[in-house]
Formats: structure tokens, sequence, C-alpha cells
């Protein structure tokens, strides 16, 4: 299909509603800004909520740049059982072994809390998006195949205990009959690294304390410096389309966070041409974000004494401040 070219091209912070996958709300960024560039920076699971990065026209090729980053969630840890998805969607792992853990096991968040803080090895969940030998973990796990994954470092900045109390939760069993109970959760804000599941630190806790967890709800918070103040719906992004008002673009410097230099005629247009620039003894080697007249005109890279093109986008993206 041609793509169209609706001349947007910028990075949208939408708080993803409950119960679409992230290729949803790509295709309503879509339907909306009537640009098939469409693309987000970090899949969001159905059951999941909160702020998703949707890049627009030229811009979703800052992607590469911004999945890379640190995320912030906040996350319902329920205690007493074990799912196969490690989440509330999953079935039950072991009817036996479903229980109200006694509250004294719960009686030190923080302590059980430190023991998942820093550099961990994680192993991904059965139910992932992670591929091995060209088969997708999830859809193997779904015709009954484990995939044998490797555990993989992650970082957890900060995990802070929040509040605690008890659910009322709805759970499938073996046979996908319906299950209700009454368990108790801790509330934690996380604060990891790129690639950190947080569905299985909530597995990992409740092995560690030895009654079984999973993840009750999740929302994402923050991730690249942005949160969830300047994030839209995506109802509001229509209406505001339908009214013909201006998009709230991200300042993509800002997402990016690379040091930033600011262009003069000339230098802009050894950009366009995806030229070197001649400013090598100024620049530490790294990704430079290269602006003028409020645009991000390309992503450049020192190294070894010559600024050269990383990823130059024509006409530029919208939203610097």
């Amino acid at each position: 299909m041609k793509r169209s070219t609706s001349g947007l091209c910028g990075v949208l912070a939408i708080d993803k509603p409950y119960g679409i996958t992230s290729h949803d709300v790509v295709n309503r960024v879509r339907r909306i800004t009537g640009e098939r560039r469409v693309g987000h920076a970090g899949t969001l699971d159905p059951a999941a909520t909160g702020l998703m990065l949707v890049g627009v026209g030229a811009a979703t090729r800052l992607s590469e740049y911004l999945t890379g980053h640190d995320k912030e969630y906040d996350a319902r840890i329920v205690f007493g059982a074990s799912t196969d998805t490690d989440d509330v969607q999953g079935r039950v792992l072991d009817m036996e072994r479903i229980c109200v853990p006694d509250e004294s096991l719960l009686a030190n968040p923080e302590q059980v809390l430190a023991e998942f803080t820093g550099e961990l090895e994680q192993m991904p969940p059965a139910y992932s998006a992670i591929k091995k030998n060209g088969v997708v973990a999830y859809k193997a796990a779904r015709e009954g195949t484990c995939i044998d994954l490797e555990a993989r470092p992650v970082t957890v900045h900060e995990a802070r205990f929040d509040a605690f109390g008890t659910t009322h939760v709805e759970l499938s069993g073996p046979q996908s009959e319906a299950l209700a109970y009454e368990l108790p959760y801790w509330d934690v804000h996380f604060h990891v690294s790129k690639g950190t599941y947080i569905r299985a630190l909530a597995r990992d806790i409740g092995a560690y304390l030895g009654c079984g967890a999973f993840l009750g709800a999740l929302r994402r918070t923050a991730v690249a410096g942005t949160d969830l103040g300047c994030a839209c719906t995506i109802d509001k992004l229509e209406t505001q389309a339908q009214n013909a008002e201006p998009f709230a673009w991200c300042d993509p410097t800002a997402l990016l966070g690379f040091p930033i230099i600011e262009l003069d005629d000339y230098q802009a247009q050894h950009v366009a041409n995806g030229r070197e620039l001649e400013c090598a003894e100024s620049a530490s080697d790294g990704f430079i974000s290269c602006v003028k007249d409020d645009k991000l005109l390309a992503v450049y890279r020192a190294h070894d004494g010559h600024v050269k093109p990383a990823t130059v986008i024509p006409g530029g993206v919208s939203g610097v401040a």
C-alpha cells in the first residue's frame, strides 16, 4: 500500500486504554492523522494501560533510539496463585497451591523488594514476544510447546512499595473454568531498564515468598523522561483532529536526551545532504541532536573526531521547545 503524505512528523504521547493492543493504538492514530507511517516505541500488553510514545510520519525513525530508554510502572502484585502468563489473564498453574498467604509472610515488603532491586538475571515469561530460532515464545506456548528461553540481564533501579490490601480477582482454571478469590496485593512502583518484564518480577517475588504471585494490573507512567502528564487519550486526539486543533507533539530532543547542536544555514545544508559536520573539536563521542527552526533535522554520531549522520529526517521532526 502506498504511504500517504500527510506532512505530519512528530512523536505523540498516548495514554493507552485497557483492553486494546499496541497495534490497535497505531491503527487508530493512522486513521486520525491520515498518515500511514505510524509506529510505537515500546509495546504494552492489552491488559496494561498508560504511556506509549507513537511516532507519526518520518519520526518513526526515532524509535530505534527511544526503545532503549528506562521505563516506570505502577504495578499491582497479587499473591496466592501462579498463572501460565504470569498475569491475571492466564490460567492457574496449580489448583492445589492456591491459598491466601499468612499476613506475616507479606509483612515486610520493603525488605523483599530490596532483593529485587539492582542488576538481576531475569527469565522472560513463557508468553512473551521473544523469538528463538525464528519461533515466537507466546505462539509456541499457546500450542503447548515450551521454548527454552535464556535469562537476560536487567536492572531494577527502584522498587517502591506504595500500598497493600485485598482484591477480588477472577481467574481461569486449567480447564478454563471460572474461579473467583479474594487475595492480598502489593502496589509497587518500578523504575526499570529496557527489556524488563514486570510480569516476571511479580512471578519471581511470589516464588521468593513461596506463595505464588501474578501481575494483577499494570500502568506505564513514564518513558524517556516523559510522564503521563504529557499524554493524551486517543479520543482526545481524535477530537483535536476533528476540530483542526494542533497536536501536542513531544519535544524529540528531550525524548532522545542527546546533546544538541543548533545549526546555522550552512550546517543545515550539510545535514540535508547527509554530509559530515565540521564540529569535531567540540563534540564528545556519542549521538547528537541537530536542530534548526524548532525542528529536529537529524541525529548525528560523533566518534573518533568525526561527526557523521546516523539518521537524517527530511523536513524535520516537530515539537522542539
